[in-house]
C-alpha cells in the first residue's frame, strides 16, 4: 500500500489522510458479432487506463491562523499546475507520476472557525500516465531538476561497449515475479559511434522480436538518440526519424519494451570500431 506524500515541492502529509489509490478505468473496445458475443478489438493485449482521477482529503493544521491561511493559499496557487505527484510505498520506496491538480475544494464549518488553525481540504488530481516511475536506470546529473528522494542512485548507468560488430547483453529489470512491477515502454537508447563512423545499426530483443534498425550513418564522436516515449530519433541532434525502421510487438504498442526480469538484447553495427557503445536510460515502471 502507499500514501500520496507530495505534489511539486509541496508536502501533502497531514492528519486524516485519505488517498484514492485505485487503478482507474481501463479502456475497452468491443465489436458485437451477429451470432452473439463480441470481438475484443484489443485482442490479447493488456490495456492500461489513459487518465486516472485521484481525489485525496486532508486536515491541515498550522501553528497560527495566519500560517494556515498561507499554506491554504499556496495550495490554491497550485491549481491547474502540471507537475510530479509522489507516493511512498510501505517499504519506503518513493515513486512519482505526472499529474495536474485540477481542483482544490474546501468548506469552512463552525468547528474549524472556532479553532481557527485547522482546515479540511480535498485535492483532485488527474494523472496522465499508466504507470508510476520508480528508480532511474542510466546516467543522471545533480543539475537536471531532480530531488534526492526521486529514486536516483549512483552508478546506475546501463552502458554496454560495442566492441564487436555483434554484441549481446542482458538488462535486468528487477525480478520477473516482482508484485506490481510493470514493463518499461518509454526509454532513451543512445548509440555512440566512438572514433569511427557507423554506417548502420540494429537493436533487437531475443524475446518478443522487437527490432529497431537505423539505416543511416552515425559520424565519429557523435550519437544516435532514440526516444521510445516521445517517438523521436535524433542523429547528432538532427531529426532522423525517416532513417529508422521500427518492428514492434503489436500487443505492446511500443517501439521497444523491457519486461520485469532478464531482457536479452543484441546489437549489430556495420563499420565503426571497438570504441562504440550503447546506453539505455529509463525509469523502472510500477502499477
Amino acid at each position: 500500500m502507499y500514501r500520496l506524500i507530495k505534489f511539486a515541492d509541496q508536502s501533502l502529509e497531514f492528519f486524516n489522510q485519505v488517498d484514492d489509490i485505485g487503478s482507474g478505468d481501463t479502456p475497452v473496445a468491443f465489436s458485437p458479432l451477429p451470432e452473439g458475443g463480441a470481438l475484443d478489438l484489443f485482442a490479447g493485449a493488456q490495456k492500461h487506463p489513459s487518465t486516472v482521477e485521484r481525489v485525496i482529503t486532508r486536515r491541515i493544521q498550522a501553528a497560527s491562523e495566519a500560517e494556515l491561511q498561507t499554506y491554504f493559499l499556496k495550495l490554491i496557487a497550485l491549481r491547474g499546475r502540471r507537475d510530479r505527484l509522489y507516493r511512498r510505498m510501505a517499504n519506503g520506496e518513493v515513486h512519482w507520476i505526472w499529474a495536474r491538480l485540477v481542483a482544490v475544494n474546501a468548506k469552512r464549518d463552525y468547528q474549524q472557525t472556532r479553532f481557527k488553525r485547522i482546515q479540511d481540504i480535498e485535492l483532485r488530481f488527474v494523472t496522465q500516465e499508466a504507470t508510476w516511475h520508480g528508480d532511474i536506470r542510466g546516467s543522471w546529473y545533480l543539475n537536471d531538476g531532480h530531488y534526492f528522494n526521486d529514486g536516483l542512485f549512483f552508478n546506475s548507468g546501463l552502458i554496454f561497449p560495442l566492441t564487436n560488430s555483434t554484441t549481446t547483453f542482458t538488462i535486468s529489470v528487477g525480478a520477473s515475479d516482482d508484485a506490481g512491477r510493470a514493463p518499461v515502454l518509454a526509454m532513451q537508447i543512445i548509440v555512440r559511434a566512438g572514433s569511427a563512423d557507423i554506417s548502420s545499426v540494429s537493436i533487437y530483443k531475443t524475446l518478443g522480436g522487437e527490432t529497431i534498425f537505423f539505416n543511416g550513418s552515425i559520424q565519429a564522436n557523435s550519437e544516435l538518440r532514440i526516444d521510445t516515449g516521445a517517438l523521436r530519433v535524433l542523429n547528432d541532434g538532427d531529426d532522423a526519424y525517416n532513417a529508422a525502421h521500427i518492428y514492434y510487438s503489436p500487443e505492446r504498442f511500443a517501439w521497444f519494451s523491457l519486461w520485469p526480469g532478464e531482457n536479452q538484447i543484441t546489437v549489430e553495427r556495420t563499420d565503426g570500431d571497438a570504441n562504440a557503445e550503447i546506453e539505455f536510460l529509463f525509469y523502472e515502471a510500477w502499477y
